[in-house]
């Protein structure tokens, strides 16, 4: 072997030790800032774990635990945005895994990322959870997702189950509003009323369904109904006022004008209330 195979053959093997010696390095190193990430995050000190899982990462960027603890410090350091986009990184690596998609209800319901959220959900019923846990769940999602028929059937689901669950009457009679069901929806408020008596909001409720279906004597009763029940019901106040102010006659825009004159400091800016009372005036004084 001559001189230059002799110092290339050398050189290979220094090469070759240090790639060794590097790699052996990096995953000490690796080991050391997931043990001490692990540490700062069981100590409450947040800020430390999340640099020192941040710096693991860029080691091993598909790491499971290293993305699970990254996500969990930025959320316990109340950095909820960024804990979702790790969570969200660590999802698209381990789609099944449970205590990731757990994470995910909680944080994407805050950000209002419903779709986010029922994918969390659908994961955690495929590995192994009742979906009857989740009806609740589900149909307030679906609801806010603006998946009325969806938000339908777990109420229905839900009322099926426990007909004594007041609540899941007026919020599946109000989905079937949103969907322009409204004497369906009056029928289950029909329902509510017979097992739990009358109510202002169930009154008011059926006064808006009968309202869209254009029945307006059968809007007008049942707001009266209502605020006979609870006469400080401003809503139902509103309602009332407004049905009467479309009226021909003068004498029920005379009352929408006292109406409005009565509640017009509890009215909500939204509604306009002074240009109302002022357009019924000058409509009144010309008639």
């Amino acid at each position: 072997m001559n001189m230059t195979s002799r110092s290339f053959f050398i050189i290979s093997i220094l090469l070759i030790s240090f790639v060794f010696c590097s790699c052996g390095k990096k995953a000490d190193d690796l080991d050391t800032l997931k043990q001490e990430g692990t540490k700062a995050l069981a100590d409450g000190n947040f800020n430390k774990a999340i640099n020192l899982f941040r710096d693991a990462l860029r080691l091993r960027p598909s790491d499971r635990d290293i993305l699970y603890n990254l996500a969990l410090s930025y959320k316990k350091f109340d950095v909820p945005d960024s804990a979702l986009v790790y969570f969200r990184r660590a999802r698209l690596l381990y789609p099944r895994d449970r205590e990731i998609n757990k994470e995910l209800i909680e944080l994407c319901i805050a950000a209002k990322e419903y779709e986010c959220a029922l994918n969390a959900v659908a994961i955690m019923i495929a590995t192994g959870d009742n979906e009857k846990l989740y009806w609740p769940m589900l149909a307030e999602l679906h609801y806010r997702n603006k998946d009325m028929y969806m938000a339908a059937k777990y109420y229905r689901l839900i009322l099926a189950d426990d007909p004594d669950n007041s609540s899941a009457y007026l919020y599946l009679a109000t989905t079937l509003s949103e969907t322009s069901n409204y004497a369906e929806s009056n029928q289950i408020i029909e329902k509510l009323i017979a097992r739990f008596g009358p109510s202002a909001d169930a009154f008011a409720n059926m006064a808006a369904n009968f309202a869209n279906m254009n029945q307006l004597d059968k809007a007008e009763e049942f707001l009266r109904k209502s605020l006979a029940i609870n006469p400080d019901y401003i809503p139902a106040w509103i309602n009332l006022a407004n049905l009467l102010a479309a009226d021909s006659n003068v004498a029920r825009k005379k009352e929408a004008l006292d109406i409005l004159k009565r509640f017009q400091s509890q009215i909500p800016a939204v509604y306009k209330p002074d240009s109302v009372i002022s357009a019924l005036e000058a409509e009144l004084s010309g008639k």
